[in-house]
């Protein structure tokens, strides 16, 4: 069996649908042996290239003009450039590669590529699935063609996959014949539950906090929908034991902006001797929700949030933001810890401190339940098991 997989990003840029479908797809060649290519596009790369990434080969398309800084006329004119451009070389990717040799589509996220290359295996009566990985208002994309694809799913051949209750209700809503609701799969290996031995292990291995201290750990690429500057104020409401962990990635000058505005706050709320900020992507994430007392997860618009699952399986209460279908479906409150409905830094440190007092006997049992749901090895039976249902 191969694959076409398709993603609007991939890594080495970084973003949480490129990173999974990247994992996913190691491990069911290695289980299924299935082949597959991978073509994507790029936000900061702007031009057309094949590399190797991690033993995986990537054909990158990438408008050569950066969108975001015009507007008005000369902005929808490069946007129907881009269209054609994009559509234009994947169409001589796969003219190439020949469809023939594809057994099925699998595409991550949004792009000209993505609609393109969708409808293309429609005409070919080639297998479709498609993951929605953020908040939208379709499930079909682009939506100035939405007519064109509705039809598309409305076939036997395709799923479409939804990673929380709330995706899976739209896809309801617009009639998507083959719905799948799961969650991110998380990695079993690395996410588990660990007892308060390894946890101050881990805690003296990475970090200088100490065994008195109550570590608080939010670790997210630096967008403002992350929210890590709210986390402040947070902090400051809490007794000075509490200390913070702050990670996450810089990759363009958005990232930079929302870093400098974060190292500012500090400075001004003067917490330096309490928070760690760290701009790098880190392999080892599981060790840092591991080595904390709670997971913070401040962000607004995601569609799931992986690492509130990731936490909880590792043992970590979470608090959240409640986003509907989301993390109120996700976080069961007193178990795996608590979804706010408002960011009241107040309401958040009282929960906090609530998460703290959650029994390590119902931290483990809700570790064990999260894990059997959202596990790597479940998911991809699955996954294996759908994709020979409709090829």
């Amino acid at each position: 069996m191969k694959v076409l997989l398709v993603s609007s990003k991939y890594l080495p840029e970084y973003s949480g649908s490129g990173f999974r479908a990247h994992n996913l797809y190691k491990r069911l060649s290695r289980k299924f042996d299935i082949e597959y290519d991978v073509l994507c596009n790029s936000l900061i790369n702007k031009k057309n290239e094949i590399y190797e990434y991690d033993g995986v080969e990537v054909n990158k398309i990438s408008y050569p003009i950066e969108l975001g800084r015009l507007n008005g006329f000369k902005k929808k004119f490069q946007v129907i450039l881009s269209m054609i451009y994009e559509c234009y070389h994947s169409y001589k990717f796969i003219k190439n590669k020949k469809i023939k040799n594809y057994d099925l589509i699998h595409t991550f996220g949004n792009s000209w590529s993505i609609a393109f290359l969708t409808y293309y295996f429609y005409l070919k009566k080639k297998p479709i699935i498609r993951e929605l990985v953020n908040n939208m208002s379709t499930p079909y994309y682009p939506i100035q063609f939405e007519k064109f694809f509705r039809k598309i799913f409305q076939t036997n051949n395709t799923i479409m996959i939804a990673i929380s209750k709330k995706l899976q209700e739209l896809c309801k809503t617009h009639k998507v014949k083959n719905i799948w609701m799961r969650p991110n799969p998380i990695n079993e290996n690395k996410f588990f539950f660990i007892d308060k031995v390894e946890k101050i292990k881990l805690r003296d291995k990475l970090t200088k906090f100490s065994n008195d201290d109550v570590v608080l750990t939010h670790i997210a690429t630096f967008i403002t929908q992350k929210n890590h500057i709210f986390l402040l104020d947070v902090l400051k409401k809490l007794p000075n034991n509490y200390k913070l962990y702050l990670g996450g990635t810089v990759e363009n000058n958005e990232h930079k902006v929302n870093f400098e505005r974060v190292q500012k706050k500090i400075n001004e709320l003067e917490l330096k001797d309490r928070v760690v900020l760290t701009k790098k992507f880190l392999e080892n994430i599981d060790e840092y929700m591991k080595l904390s007392d709670v997971f913070l997860f401040p962000t607004w618009n995601e569609a799931l949030g992986t690492p509130v699952l990731e936490a909880q399986a590792c043992g970590v209460p979470v608090v959240a933001n409640l986003m509907q279908g989301s993390t109120d479906y996700w976080i069961k409150d007193n178990r795996g810890g608590f979804a706010i409905e408002k960011f009241d830094d107040e309401i958040w440190a009282e929960k906090i401190k609530l998460a703290l007092r959650i029994p390590n006997e119902t931290l483990r049992d809700n570790s064990s339940k999260i894990t059997k749901i959202a596990s790597a090895k479940n998911i991809d039976a699955e996954y294996f098991k759908r994709i020979q249902a409709i090829s």
